[in-house]
């Protein structure tokens, strides 16, 4: 009977993790979300770490059945306490690996955020420039040029 149960346990701990992207897709470019795929000099993973997540909301990754790891939609969601009674507040992006950079290519959200694809870039660019984070290696080098690199 132990066995059973122990093994029933180990089968919910293994089919019941979070679904996260795999490193190597956190680690591509931010594309700008322009035709040319223009580099923000900035990986996935340091732009969303930049930018943090509200203490009291939820995060959570899903990928599209069949997309293999190319396609990730991330959801940074909220209830609060409104004059009306609760509110939900959120912010839906979803990313798609597009060769060496990963593209930003849908944005939903609740009002007061920007639920257009080159607004949302623009708006998750900006901790990181705040902030001076670690560009790519490519856009260490002088001269190097992305979308909004080097920051003004």
């Amino acid at each position: 009977m132990l066995l059973v149960v122990a093994g029933g346990y180990a089968l919910w701990r293994a089919t019941s993790a979070d679904a996260a992207p795999a490193r190597e897709f956190m680690e591509l470019e931010l594309a700008a979300g322009d035709a040319a795929d223009t580099g923000t000099c900035y990986s996935l993973s340091t732009v969303l770490i930049a930018n943090g997540t509200p203490p009291d909301a939820a995060r959570s990754w899903s990928a599209p059945e069949g997309s293999r790891g190319r396609e990730w939609t991330l959801l940074l969601e909220n209830v609060r306490q409104g004059y009306g009674g609760p509110e939900r507040e959120f912010r839906q992006y979803t990313f798609a690996r597009r060769g060496d950079r990963v593209r930003l290519i849908a944005v939903e959200a609740s009002k007061g955020h920007p639920t257009e694809v080159g607004a949302a870039i623009d708006d998750l660019l900006a901790e990181p420039h705040a902030r001076r984070s670690t560009p790519l290696e490519r856009c260490r080098q002088p001269n190097a040029h992305g979308y909004q690199f080097p920051a003004k």
